[in-house]
Parts: structure tokens; C-alpha cells; sequence
């Protein structure tokens, strides 16, 4: 595996360095023939930034996280990674033609599917006024929750897909 570190606005370290290459060397049993990854672990502002690329034999593989500890996002989005990867590895196992389980499932009856399991994520909401919060979102975030500053409450911020952005002001009672 040939793995790429680029540092942006950040001193390059050697102990992230190879933190990154222990994380990713982890994937090589996964993913077959000659491996590329491009690792760029930067800082913008307060929000360090990690942004994964691996190529495997043609099949790319894209991650990028950011959060306030620099090891904390190359945690979160080696598990970005390795989500895909699972992913990946279902589809090779399972392919369309294989007729077996279609008649395996009409002769027993499906028993009800339990919920998918739910990631959890401590976030801090920060205070901003609105126009602050606008400027957070226009500048790359698509979705941020804070607490208004000029009405105490908690708002929402997201960006739909057409590119509009939507307030949501929730009313709790």
C-alpha cells in the first residue's frame, strides 16, 4: 500500500504521520492489487480537517471529516472508510444473478427486520447569531445546529439540494 500524507496549514508531524498509516494499513487485507491512498490532514480556523482517498485497482474510495482534535477526525472518518469498505465487500459477496435466496425467502416467511444500529456523535452547539450561522453554512457546512444568541433557543441550519438554506426554529412545548 502506498500511502501519501499532505499536511495544509498545519506543522507536518511524524507521529500523525503514522498514526494515519497504522489506521489505513488496517484496510490492505480488504481491498486487492496495488493500493494508492492520499491522505490531507489541514486547519481551517478551529476545525482540523481529514480527507481520506484510496484507490484500489480502480475502485475510489472517499472520506473527509473535520472536528476539533486532528486525531478525532482521522478516527471518525477512518470509520467513514471502513463503512464503505463493508459495503463494498457485501456487494462482491452478494451478486445480483444469485437466485437461491430469492427462493429460500419464499418458502419461509421474513421475520421483521430490526432497526439498523444508530451511530452517536457528541457535538458541542455553539452560540452564534444567525448571520454568523449563515456565513458557517455558505462556507462549506450543510447542515449546522446552534443555539440563537438573540432568542436563547436552539435553531437549525441546513442547506437543501437545489443550494436554498432553510432555518429551522424548533417550538418546543
Amino acid at each position: 500500500m502506498q500511502i501519501s500524507v499532505t499536511f495544509r496549514q498545519l506543522e507536518p508531524s511524524e507521529a500523525l504521520k503514522n498514526y494515519v498509516s497504522e489506521r489505513l494499513l488496517k484496510f490492505k487485507r480488504y481491498l486487492d492489487g496495488p493500493v494508492e491512498a492520499h491522505v490531507v490532514l489541514g486547519l481551517e480556523k478551529f476545525r482540523h480537517l481529514a480527507d481520506v482517498t484510496i484507490d484500489s485497482n480502480g475502485r475510489i474510495i472517499k472520506g473527509r471529516e473535520e472536528n476539533v482534535d486532528m486525531y478525532a477526525a482521522i478516527d471518525l472518518v477512518m470509520d467513514k472508510i471502513d463503512q464503505q469498505l463493508k459495503k463494498v465487500r457485501e456487494k462482491l459477496r452478494d451478486p445480483k444473478g444469485d437466485r437461491s435466496r430469492m427462493s429460500a425467502a419464499v418458502a419461509a416467511p421474513e421475520a421483521p427486520e430490526a432497526a439498523p444500529p444508530v451511530r452517536r456523535r457528541r457535538v458541542e452547539v455553539p452560540a452564534l447569531q444567525i448571520a454568523d450561522a449563515l456565513e458557517l453554512v455558505r462556507g462549506g457546512k450543510d447542515l449546522l445546529v446552534f443555539t440563537n444568541v438573540d432568542q436563547g433557543e436552539l435553531n437549525i441550519l441546513y442547506r437543501r439540494a437545489d443550494g436554498s438554506l432553510v432555518l429551522v426554529e424548533p417550538d418546543f412545548r
